[in-house]
């Protein structure tokens, strides 16, 4: 996920469990869950490899994701309190000091936890989960974009009229955001196909 290993390399289910110490039947099972999560692709005696990122899947994950977050604005705002919004305006602090790609991991564990309260807030757990057991692809090219490129202060932005629109009580200013956020997200890590072919699955 935080591309340490980087799509299309080799998965060794030995050299893993003599890394970590285990018997290789936990590694095994830990595999196939990877397998199942789309992180890595088992070819049955001959090689794991961790999967090439699927700009597809990006697409459908990117949308079971940003209909989810709109659809819970409305409980969001009528639920959020002023310490609710003085919370996300501390991880949007938090933040600006991640801004370089020495700290992309740093950043992006703030913006998840930014994005999380929101669902939190709603009382839309279950939903934030959901997001976060299928969004494999999508979470992994946000991840590649700050650890290659950085991260623009435009993310910083957007996260602060969102602040501003929980403060006013307006979930329709806070829905635009989070789609015009969601887009332009979007926008610039789909570019790093071009950059880094050889991660990405290619048509």
């Amino acid at each position: 996920m935080n591309m340490t290993l980087e799509p299309g390399m080799d998965v060794s289910v030995q050299k893993l469990s003599e890394r970590y110490g285990v018997s290789r039947t936990p590694v095994r099972e830990a595999v196939v869950r990877l397998q199942q999560s789309g992180l890595v692709e088992i070819y049955p005696q001959r090689k794991t490899v961790v999967s090439k990122i699927d700009l597809q899947r990006v697409d459908e994950e990117w949308f079971i994701r940003t209909s989810l977050e709109s659809a819970v604005v409305d409980e969001f705002i009528r639920k959020c309190s002023e310490l609710v919004a003085d919370t996300m305006q501390e991880l949007v602090n938090k933040q600006k000091r991640y801004l370089d790609q020495d700290h992309f991991r740093d950043f992006y564990c703030k913006d998840n936890r930014f994005h999380q309260l929101i669902f939190e807030t709603a009382g839309e757990g279950l939903a934030w989960f959901t997001i976060e057991e299928i969004a494999s692809h999508y979470n992994r090219i946000r991840l590649l974009h700050g650890k290659m490129i950085g991260v623009t202060q435009s993310h910083i932005a957007q996260h602060e009229k969102m602040i501003a629109a929980t403060r006013r009580r307006d979930a329709n200013a806070m829905r635009g955001i989070i789609t015009e956020h969601s887009n332009s997200l979007l926008e610039q890590v789909k570019c790093m196909s071009k950059q880094y072919p050889k991660f990405f699955i290619l048509e």
